[in-house]
């Protein structure tokens, strides 16, 4: 009687014992701290749910904070010959190969070669490399100084992956394979997928490639990102990568059209049972997929012996073993938003129990936007405010048409014959849609991007209010909670007094943000940018975008959606590369450019998205001022036709009487004809930013004596080739006693200024 007692318990309350699991993860992964919450939902199930539950929430919790803190990747100084096993996980792009690889020991690392030519690379991009065992030498790969909290973080990466470091090879010899049944299943589903890709990549279309191989076998190596950034901006990212929804209509379709053909019924459960682990492994083995194809699995299991769980328990006990299995799958976006998507629908049953489809779908797309919007923010800032109803429209169309259209053309690649039936038909109406999905994502407003939220505590505070207050069934209360702390969130910046100037570290390059005292104005000078070496075609790779990696983000986490002055000091390409991505990202009101640069080659881009916006140009001829009651922007040309560095528009920003001076690369001749010309704007700044990134031909001793700066800010490159700052400039400001801090050495450095006149360094 007490052993039945004991399992009733657990029926309709896994969901806690899931919860501890997860706090006790994130114990380990952040700050024991968090083991706090535990308790408190100890506390909660000791008086509201079961004395049975409330011991083994404590228990869950140690239990899995203890595995997690064992299975830690530890740090490796890997400098000698090593025998590593490539894992299925690897991709080769241009020049460059990389993956994850197993040491002898079992620990995993991340593994980069550089191809030495092109016949490498050919037979490089040939080659299975799952389960080969490959003779290297390694040495540790250089981690880049991280330019703000909300830059990607390689770190996280890897320990989102479980990884132990990230290595180069000098050295990369295959001297054979793993001969283990393990190793050798990962290998022959490895060709499985490569053979998949070369069949679709043969005969079917280029445009479509991408999406049948990413709906198919989760494979996004031909990813398009302006496609991508396209769905998340529509919020239709779900739908384009392999979910929870994918695995239950292969599943549904496969288990209908068995039905038809009159197989048994216990027959078709057998065949469920063998092909969905086998199409989790095909398909990548993404979290979400793991999630959908255990889920699945188990209740064919169920059905198969005529068994019920209740549908909270079995996501709960599947979110239990998979994070046995791998606890970092806590750190991945994916599986973060998976479980939670299906939690708030399980959890959502009765409201969604209605007999029009229409209002169904619009009522499941709702009640998943609110449960993973606190997610969404964390990880990417922003939400799209039009999902709801472009969900409404797209889920019966990629339901019915594009995964379905998706399947039947991958099989039909497959065949030993030429047959794609409609294939150009289907290109086209394919085209005509996502020409609706461009057009509907330019609908202004669609995006909804408040200050970032950088803190999983937070997010946790705002989940347990939310989902207490539903516990309770106060359902109009928990969404005016949220709703108030959302519009007050994004209100704040309107509200506050203070201003802030933003030094980006875009590496060796420039970018500075100023925003006035109650966001009245949003000022970006420059955007950075990395100079471009030719390369023949093997050797190409996808260049690296300043602009969208480093600025976009840090603008977005301040909820910065338009930017009413885009100044371009100069034409050269560390200051200028990024501004094409900005355009494309921000509602930009005005772009402000030295005289006679919009011809240059080096302009092309920004000037043809700024027409395609119908942005306008500004090229500086005489000095401009725009003022705010508790601002002034000075901005100063120097005349003369374009010169290079010593045309660069100088910007003088003074904000409650703490003025700063941003000089472009101004060099010492700019900076004479500056001193003469301006010297009553130019004199007693509070900021410096030292001109031309610290060279030695800026920052002249003249210059400082006018200027008299109390505080200088270098924008440089760690350890660049240039050797910015210079040391003769760096002694110019020690003896004139003027404090100085780089971005080379601190990341991106944010001052602000209060309305009294005080100027802060912001953490």
């Amino acid at each position: 009687m007490r052993y039945l007692e004991i399992v009733r318990s657990f029926q309709s309350n896994w969901i806690y014992i899931a919860v501890a699991a997860i706090i006790g993860c994130f114990s380990s992964f952040h700050s024991p701290m968090l083991a706090g919450l535990a308790v408190g939902l100890a506390i909660f199930c000791w008086f509201r749910i079961s004395k049975v539950i409330a011991p083994l929430v404590l228990l869950t919790s140690v239990l899995f904070f203890t595995m997690t803190e064992w299975r830690m990747p530890t740090p490796l100084n890997l400098t000698e010959k090593q025998y590593v096993t490539i894992t299925s996980s690897y991709k080769q792009q241009g020049d460059r190969w990389a993956g994850f690889a197993k040491l002898p020991s079992g620990e995993k690392i991340y593994l980069s070669y550089q191809i030495q030519d092109e016949n490498q690379a050919q037979a490089f991009s040939n080659r299975n490399w799952t389960g080969n065992v490959v003779e290297v030498i390694l040495m540790p790969q250089p981690q880049p100084l991280r330019s703000h909290a909300y830059e990607f973080s390689f770190t996280d990466y890897l320990m989102s992956k479980g990884a132990s470091g990230a290595f180069q090879a000098t050295h990369f010899e295959v001297v054979g394979n793993r001969e283990e049944l393990s190793w050798k299943l990962a290998a022959r589903v490895s060709q499985w997928r490569q053979t998949i890709h070369s069949a679709i990549v043969r005969r079917i279309p280029e445009a479509l490639q991408d999406e049948i191989l990413s709906l198919t076998i989760g494979d996004r190596s031909l990813g398009d990102q302006d496609t991508n950034r396209l769905y998340q901006k529509l919020g239709l990212s779900h739908l384009f990568a392999i979910s929870g929804l994918h695995i239950a209509l292969l599943t549904g379709a496969i288990y209908y059209l068995l039905l038809q053909l009159n197989v048994r019924l216990r027959t078709i459960y057998l065949l469920l049972l063998l092909l969905v682990p086998v199409y989790m492994l095909l398909a990548g083995g993404a979290p979400s997929v793991v999630r959908a194809s255990l889920m699945v699995w188990i209740i064919t299991f169920l059905l198969f012996f005529k068994k019920k769980v209740d549908p909270s328990d079995l996501l709960a006990i599947v979110l239990v073993l998979t994070i046995s299995y791998f606890p970092f799958y806590l750190l991945q976006p994916g599986y973060q938003l998976s479980f939670l998507a299906v939690f708030s629908l399980i959890y959502s049953n009765q409201l969604l129990q209605t007999t029009s489809f229409w209002l169904s779908a619009f009522l499941t797309t709702v009640i998943c936007q609110l449960a993973v919007l606190p997610i969404i923010l964390l990880h990417f800032q922003q939400v799209s405010v039009i999902s709801l109803l472009v969900n409404v429209l797209a889920i019966p169309l990629f339901t019915f048409v594009i995964l379905p259209s998706s399947f039947f053309y991958a099989i039909c690649a497959q065949l030993p014959f030429e047959w794609v039936p409609f294939i150009t038909s289907y290109s086209y109406l394919r085209e005509q849609l996502q020409v609706l999905f461009i057009w509907i994502a330019a609908i202004p407003f669609s995006v909804w991007t408040p200050p970032a939220i950088n803190s999983i505590f937070l997010v946790v505070v705002v989940l347990v209010i939310f989902v207490f207050l539903l516990w309770e069934r106060k359902a109009f209360i928990s969404l005016l909670v949220v709703f108030i702390l959302a519009v007050g969130w994004q209100a704040f910046p309107r509200v506050n007094s203070d201003a802030t100037l933003s030094f980006l570290y875009v590496g060796q390059g420039d970018s500075t943000l100023i925003e006035f005292p109650y966001r009245k104005k949003t000022v970006l000078i420059d955007a950075g940018g990395v100079t471009q070496f030719a390369k023949e075609p093997w050797q190409q790779r996808n260049s690296y975008e300043i602009g969208r990696s480093i600025v976009t983000p840090y603008l977005r986490s301040k909820g910065i959606t338009t930017i009413d002055i885009f100044i371009l000091t100069h034409a050269d390409a560390d200051h200028t590369e990024g501004a094409e991505e900005i355009l494309e990202d921000f509602l930009v009101k005005q772009v402000i450019v030295p005289k006679e640069i919009t011809e240059l080659e080096e302009l092309a881009a920004v000037v043809e998205v700024a027409k395609k916006k119908n942005i306008p140009i500004l090229e500086l001829a005489e000095p401009l001022q725009i003022s705010t009651a508790q601002a002034t922007l000075y901005l100063l040309p120097v005349p003369g036709s374009y010169q290079g560095n010593d045309s660069s528009i100088v910007s003088v920003v003074d904000i409650y009487n703490v003025k700063t001076v941003l000089p472009g690369d101004l060099e010492e001749g700019g900076e004479g004809t500056m001193a003469a010309m301006h010297p009553e704007i130019l004199a007693d700044a509070t900021v410096l930013k030292l001109g031309h990134h610290g060279s030695k031909t800026s920052t002249t001793e003249s210059w400082l004596e006018l200027l008299s700066p109390k505080l200088a800010i270098g924008s440089a490159g760690k350890d660049n080739r240039y050797g910015h700052p210079h040391i003769s400039v760096l002694e110019r400001l020690e003896l004139a006693e003027i404090p100085y801090f780089g971005t080379h050495q601190k990341g991106t450095i944010a001052l602000s200024i209060t309305k009294e006149g005080t100027l802060q360094m912001k953490p």
